[in-house]
This record gives C-alpha cells, sequence and structure tokens, in this order.
C-alpha cells in the first residue's frame, strides 16, 4: 500500500498538478528508503524464500501474512509441494515467525526448497504514512544536498519513526 499522492499533497498544501510525476517519484523513493532502513515490506506481495534444507528458518519478510506453499524437487527430480500437515508456522520465538518442519524428505541435489510467503501492509501504519510524508516533503522543499543556503536535515521525527520500526531479531 502507497501513500496515496492526495494525502502528500494535503499534507504538505500543494494544490496544484504540476509536480505529481515529481512528488511520485520523491514518494517511491522515500518508501523504498524506509524499507531497506527498517527491513519492513510496506506493499503487499509475494515471495520466495530459498532453503537449503529441511531447517527451522525464520521468515526475514516483516509484516509476514501467510505461508502459501513448500515446495522441493524430490530425490527422482519431480516437483513435489509439501503438504501443509508436514510444516508450521512458530510465532513463540521472538519478532519473526519461523517455518518449522515435520517430515525432511530427501531433496534433489543441487536443488532448494522454495516457500511461497505473502508479505506486506494492507495498510500502513500512520506513523509510517507520516515518515514517508515527511521525506517527500523534505526532500521536494530541498531537491540539493548542497545548496548554499537553507540547508536542512531529514526531519527529527522520520529518524525516530525509522528506529522504533527496524525489524530486530537474533538474525541480524
Amino acid at each position: 500500500m502507497t501513500v496515496p499522492l492526495s494525502t502528500i499533497k494535503s499534507a504538505l498544501k500543494i494544490d496544484y498538478d504540476d509536480d505529481d510525476s515529481e512528488l511520485t517519484r520523491l514518494r517511491d523513493a522515500a518508501a523504498s528508503l524506509i524499507e531497506r532502513e527498517t527491513g519492513l515490506t510496506l506493499t503487499p506481495q509475494s515471495r520466495t524464500l530459498y532453503l537449503a534444507s529441511f531447517k527451522d528458518t525464520a521468515i526475514p519478510f516483516v509484516p509476514m501474512t501467510s505461508v502459501s506453499a513448500v515446495t522441493y524437487y524430490d530425490g527422482s527430480n519431480a516437483l513435489t509441494t509439501m503438504p501443509a500437515t508436514d510444516w508450521w508456522l512458530d510465532r513463540s520465538e521472538g519478532p519473526l515467525p519461523v517455518l518449522r518442519f515435520l517430515e525432511t524428505p530427501a531433496i534433489y541435489e543441487g536443488t532448494n526448497i522454495s516457500a511461497a510467503v505473502s508479505c506486506g501492509y494492507s495498510s500502513l501504519p500512520n506513523e509510517l504514512v507520516h515518515a514517508v510524508v515527511a521525506l517527500t516533503g523534505a526532500w521536494y522543499s530541498n531537491p540539493e544536498a548542497f545548496q548554499p543556503i537553507g540547508l536542512s536535515v531529514v526531519p527529527m521525527s522520520v529518524q525516530y519513526i525509522l528506529e522504533s520500526h527496524r525489524v530486530r531479531s537474533f538474525i541480524r
């Protein structure tokens, strides 16, 4: 879920359409930076998690919505979907759910196990919307880092929001 351009324009008190493409570019850059800085997935999407073996694995996509399938190539190199009763998600080990397996079938040499994972926000939390708006506004008002007059840093509220939403786990 991206922040609607109308929300950004309203917050920045912009009532003309001349800079819509620039605001859209800045919004997308802000969302991308927030994803990299926090480890969050802002928009709903499907991702594939590749595993080398059937070991317990933390799912690094946050927020994780669901795992729809676990597939692998069996010993005879046939694509196989593992029954959902042979794996489960354990959410008791910390902030990241852990994919656990009951069975450890043989896999074809040189292949990986794939888990189809759905992740991302269906509706962004207000503080992340604010971070996108604040970054977009800061970059829109101060497009050049080397501008001799009127330099400003990224708003402190954005730094605080990014730090408080950064994914912390036993992996990092």
